[in-house]
């Protein structure tokens, strides 16, 4: 991929998410997927010498035959008749397509039941319910529940103003819709305080108008300050409503929360922006016209695995091709012989004179797995079996070695050759910025998953935050993962000479370019070979051998190489990873939010 393609690439990508992790956390609660009950829940408050409620709830029942009650309970007590000398809720009455009851504190029932109902809801409601019935089970739908009722609340009251707080919910199934009207005729609402998730309050003709949404067991609560005037109730006289209240809704965590949650939602829209910025200080290259499809290797005085380490892909580490082309290029020039005996693969060593040290390695390694006293020839199968025998044993220290002694060589990185091509100072400076980030995201995103975290704040969701943190999360690493060079700069004119081997890299990718420049001499196929196996492309040069019928017999050692090798090197890794996860598996009434009268909140059972 093109420098210029990939930035375009990774702006539309890290945008798409931006907005899509904002589109979540805001409007699509994907918690609500699998559950198989939510609803949509309304009241009407209504300030008058009788304070009254009317709820509404439409339950969305997504599955058929599970459900037979349909519920909102209280935890405070609940009458039908009679009344009580503390604060409580009396039932007036209850409208419904299906069967009604109510069980009141005492666990009395009344309703539209009959016997049979009347049984199962005694054994199965709880205490202060009101809800529908069927016995034969509900079918997936909506359904309609309203509830009228008279409230005696606790009611806080010094010589001026009365303190009254309505908890409507607190312990309740997901609710995809708040709607809270209080109707206040005479103005006598001073202050008012709603304590909810996610919510927007605005003032009407005849009181106010409170929208939103409540996940599950959030509360929902509403806490007004309002002028004195005669209200049924129980009254505690208190000193100071105005500043209790006021003190009591201080509440630095939410308000820091919020603040964070902005930050973060400007933050995901934001970074294709601060993206953009960064790379055009620390990755713009300079304009160089190359063509596209290079037929000529660009620059034969570097070694293939130099080639592989700078031009393939992350100018940081090279890849086992790298390694592949090196042991074919020391086969070429006569300091190895590679022989394929079917079942193991042997190289001798014949000239292990170099002054190479990427050369140096490949020798150590070769000879540290050789099957003669002389260390002359090296086994494949030497290799495989020190492998399996370490895995067997459980020897994850030895293990952890022979990884480290495969990746000197097939994971090959030597800064100075590196820094010799390409300034690398973006990059580092984005890993200063990002690692923190991605931390962060990490130990947040496990807390929130498996510590419960978010049920300890009584209407604060950390759903929004969770879900940005993991936007940021993922728009961040998409560019950490970019390879050095593109938060880099090349040095010189290397760039250059980068486009040159994409196109060399290119031209030996595509078959029809190759027939079309084919050279006669053995010899440049052998170095396409070489050099195709270090940019990663040597079955495209292999499958055009095959197709222009050319006989180079470094082809089948190219490839039964690269097979046996490769094969070895994955099976360690992950023999590694399964002992290292082996081991680490051994090892009523009052001021402020939830103060307030009620609770309980819908279900179904």
């Amino acid at each position: 991929m093109t420098e210029q393609k990939r930035l375009k690439t990774l702006l539309f990508i890290t945008g798409l998410i931006g907005i899509t992790g904002l589109y979540i956390s805001s409007s699509l609660d994907l918690r609500n997927i699998f559950k198989t009950l939510t609803a949509e829940y309304s009241a009407k408050i209504t300030l008058d010498r009788q304070l009254r409620l009317y709820e509404s709830y439409i339950f969305h029942v997504k599955q058929s035959g599970i459900y037979r009650m349909l519920y909102r309970y209280w935890e405070v007590p609940l009458l039908y008749e009679g009344s009580l000398n503390r604060p409580y809720i009396r039932v007036k009455s209850v409208e419904t397509l299906y069967r009604w009851y109510v069980k009141d504190n005492a666990g009395r029932v009344y309703g539209d039941i009959s016997p049979e109902e009347e049984r199962f809801i005694r054994k199965k409601a709880y205490t202060n319910e009101t809800g529908m019935i069927n016995l034969s089970y509900f079918t997936s739908g909506r359904y309609l529940l309203e509830i009228f009722y008279n409230l005696y609340p606790p009611i806080n009251s010094d010589e001026d103003l009365m303190h009254i707080n309505l908890k409507l919910a607190d312990r309740h199934i997901p609710y995809t819709d708040v709607k809270i009207e209080i109707i206040d005729p005479e103005k006598k609402i001073v202050k008012i305080f709603p304590h909810l998730t996610d919510f927007s309050i605005h003032r009407t003709d005849t009181g106010y108008l409170i929208t939103g949404k409540s996940p599950e067991d959030k509360l929902i609560e509403v806490e007004m300050i309002v002028q004195k005037y005669p209200l049924e109730g129980f009254i505690n006289h208190v000193e100071g409503v105005y500043q209790r209240a006021l003190q009591a809704n201080q509440t630095s965590a939410e308000k820091a929360i919020r603040i964070l949650q902005s930050g973060l939602s400007i933050a995901v829209v934001l970074f294709p922006v601060f993206f953009y910025l960064f790379y055009l200080r620390y990755g713009k290259e300079k304009d160089f016209v190359v063509p596209q499809f290079i037929s000529f290797i660009p620059d034969k005085s570097l070694k293939p695995y130099i080639v592989n380490l700078i031009f393939n892909s992350d100018a940081i580490y090279g890849d086992e091709n790298g390694f592949y082309a090196t042991l074919l290029d020391l086969h070429m020039r006569n300091k190895i012989k590679i022989k394929d005996y079917g079942t193991d693969l042997q190289i001798e060593i014949l000239d292990e004179e170099t002054d190479d040290p990427y050369e140096k390695k490949v020798f150590y390694f070769l000879k540290s797995f050789t099957v003669d006293k002389e260390k002359r020839f090296f086994s494949s199968a030497m290799l495989e079996s020190r492998a399996d025998s370490l895995y067997t044993a459980r020897e994850l220290d030895g293990l952890q070695m022979l990884k480290n002694q495969m990746d000197s060589v097939f994971r090959y990185k030597n800064p100075d050759i590196t820094n010799r091509f390409l300034e690398t100072s973006g990059k580092r400076i984005f890993y200063i910025f990002s690692i923190p980030v991605l931390v962060a995201v990490a130990i947040f995103s496990g807390v929130y998953l498996f510590t419960g975290i978010n049920s300890h704040f009584l209407y604060i969701d950390l759903y929004p935050l969770f879900i940005l943190s993991i936007t940021l999360g993922i728009q961040v690493l998409m560019v950490f993962r970019t390879p050095s060079q593109f938060l880099g700069k090349w040095k010189n004119d290397y760039y250059r000479l980068k486009l040159q081997w994409d196109g060399f890299k290119k031209f030996l990718s595509d078959l029809a370019m190759i027939k079309k420049y084919a050279p006669e001499d053995i010899v440049i196929w052998k170095e396409w070979l070489v050099y195709g196996t270090a940019l990663g492309v040597a079955k495209k040069v292999e499958k055009a051998l095959k197709a222009l019928n050319i006989k180079v017999p470094e082809v089948e050692v190219s490839r039964r190489t690269r097979f046996r090798l490769h094969r070895i090197y994955i099976m360690t890794g992950r023999n590694l990873a399964a002992l290292q996860a082996s081991r680490a598996a051994k090892g009523g009434g009052g001021f402020g939010a939830g103060g307030g009268f009620g609770g309980g909140g819908a279900g179904g059972r």
